[in-house]
């Protein structure tokens, strides 16, 4: 199979190539996070976050690849018109490439960033699937309006109890970062247990779960407290919202 290579989205992520044993081909958009390239592209971010993100593990530990997702994050900032139209001509190709190899084409455009970049396509491309991670709590409304956009929340050291009560009253997953993974199939506040790690493709996950995320890169030797030790520990820290 010749791999596909796009202008600003790439294919082949560890984790999203994993949805090929399903049938899915996963398109994803790889920027800089935070305020790495100058400009805010995760509004919501926590301190913790901003420590132990993906953009460190993996390809992005080399400073050319630093630098390509930057370039394109300020092009999103910059020259807005010019960087969507090279999303919609990548989407355009990942489908066509998609469909010749015999995979559904799914998009997750928002990557390492939290921009909402999906809302500029979710209606043109309504037979499409996108996906996205998100601390936007509002996203999630606006999200569930179209059928063909799935967000899955994040959970950060800086997510209040009460923003908890919000999400645990919606159909919203939560997804966790942990240092010791509980087992799928449990309940934690009220919810299932199910693997963020298998695949990328949480539109598969379903509603009301919790899903489970394995810290990866700089993770992995972190102490901050947006990696949660395990599932009793995130019982304890939000117990009066799931009530």
């Amino acid at each position: 199979m010749t791999r596909w290579r796009g202008s600003v989205l790439t294919y082949d992520n560890t984790k999203t190539v994993k949805g090929e044993e399903l049938g899915y081909g996963s398109f994803i958009f790889m920027g800089s996070p935070a305020k790495e390239s100058g400009y805010n592209a995760c509004a919501s971010s926590s301190a913790g976050c901003r420590e132990v993100c993906i953009y460190y593990a993996g390809m992005g530990v080399f400073p050319n690849v630093q630098k390509a997702r930057i370039r394109k994050t300020v092009m999103y900032f910059t020259k807005r018109r010019e960087f969507l139209e090279l999303v919609n001509k990548d989407i355009r190709s990942a489908i066509r490439w998609s469909k010749k190899n015999h995979l559904t084409p799914c998009f997750r455009l928002d990557g390492t960033t939290d921009l909402g970049i999906a809302r500029y396509f979710v209606n043109e491309y309504s037979d499409i699937q996108f996906y996205d991670y998100t601390k936007v709590i509002p996203r999630l409304k606006k999200s569930s309006k179209f059928a063909n956009w799935h967000t899955t929340y994040s959970l950060s050291e800086d997510t209040t109890s009460e923003q908890m009560n919000i999400l645990l009253t919606s159909p919203s997953n939560i997804a966790v970062p942990f240092r010791n993974v509980p087992e799928p199939g449990r309940r934690v506040l009220g919810r299932r247990i199910a693997s963020g790690d298998e695949t990328d493709l949480r539109f598969l996950d379903g509603r009301n779960k919790i899903i489970t995320l394995k810290v990866k890169g700089r993770g992995r030797k972190s102490a901050n407290e947006f990696i949660v030790n395990n599932a009793s520990e995130l019982e304890t820290r939000f117990t009066a919202a799931a009530c």
